[in-house]
């Protein structure tokens, strides 16, 4: 294991270049520049590891593993997440949310965050709910938020030069994977994750202290993957068909189902 200080391993042109808000001390209660990531080589993953550190007294919000390779990665459903060198499959320890309604959306939130992040990267990203990151209509990465005894942990991971085996992936999957070697040449799991979860937390951080909750829905419907059109969510042993028209306040989506209006919170869109 080595453990890094997130303001010795961020790219130096990008420390400080969020003008408002950036010491982050407003949710998190210390400053990013004392965040810490612990680079591990191989781990089951990153969240069991991040929880194991937790244990041992070691992470704080802002905290976050890393690892550079999965034997036993998870995504959501417990699905299990094809993990090739190359990657970030990181896990990131929050602070919880004061209000409940966000705690909610958190999901959401923290999906938002980092699609911020990759914007400021300048791609075209967008949020495929309930927990996907779409690049070039194609996914790009996950997050999986784990919650014990009141303690948060998100789990991250984003293609930057691999992709999952097509063996692995569901038959009625609506995208196909993508990697982003195209639009970040040259990253590099750990410098790019300093990158990411610097201008993500700061997201984060702003948003949890800056928006009411109709506000962020406003926020994020126009990144909302299939916005305004028609979309199939399978659910168990049914398949629910309707015009996806945004999100709820309670992180679910609103669907139009003919003139009947259907509020979702759990299923997966597929063709």
């Amino acid at each position: 294991m080595q453990i890094h200080k997130l303001k010795d391993i961020l790219p130096s042109e990008l420390a400080g270049s969020i003008s408002c808000g950036s010491d982050f001390s407003a949710c998190f209660q210390r400053s990013w520049r004392d965040f810490m990531v612990f680079e591990f080589q191989t781990c089951v993953s990153s969240l069991d590891m991040a929880w194991e550190l937790l244990g041992e007294g070691e992470m704080l919000p802002g905290d976050s593993v890393l690892c550079l390779e999965q034997t036993g990665g998870r995504g959501r459903m417990r699905r299990h997440w094809s993990s090739p060198r190359g990657n970030i499959y990181a896990a990131l320890k929050l602070p919880v949310p004061n209000s409940p309604e966000m705690n909610r959306m958190l999901s959401i939130i923290v999906g938002y965050s980092f699609l911020r992040a990759l914007m400021a990267r300048g791609m075209e990203a967008f949020l495929k709910w309930p927990n996907d990151l779409v690049v070039n209509a194609g996914k790009a990465g996950g997050i999986l938020i784990e919650e014990k005894g009141g303690i948060i942990m998100a789990g991250i991971g984003l293609n930057l030069k691999a992709m999952p085996d097509f063996t692995e992936l569901r038959e009625n999957r609506l995208m196909e994977p993508v990697h982003l070697s195209r639009a970040w040449p040259g990253a590099d799991p750990l410098s790019a994750w300093a990158e990411l979860v610097y201008t993500g937390q700061f997201w984060y951080d702003n948003i949890l202290c800056n928006y009411s909750l109709i506000d962020f829905i406003s926020e994020v419907k126009p990144y909302l993957w299939l916005v305004h059109q028609k979309v199939r969510v399978a659910q168990d042993n049914h398949v629910l068909e309707g015009c996806l028209k945004g999100l709820d306040e309670s992180g679910g989506i609103i669907l139009d189902c003919s003139g009947h209006i259907q509020h979702v919170y759990s299923g997966t869109l597929v063709l």
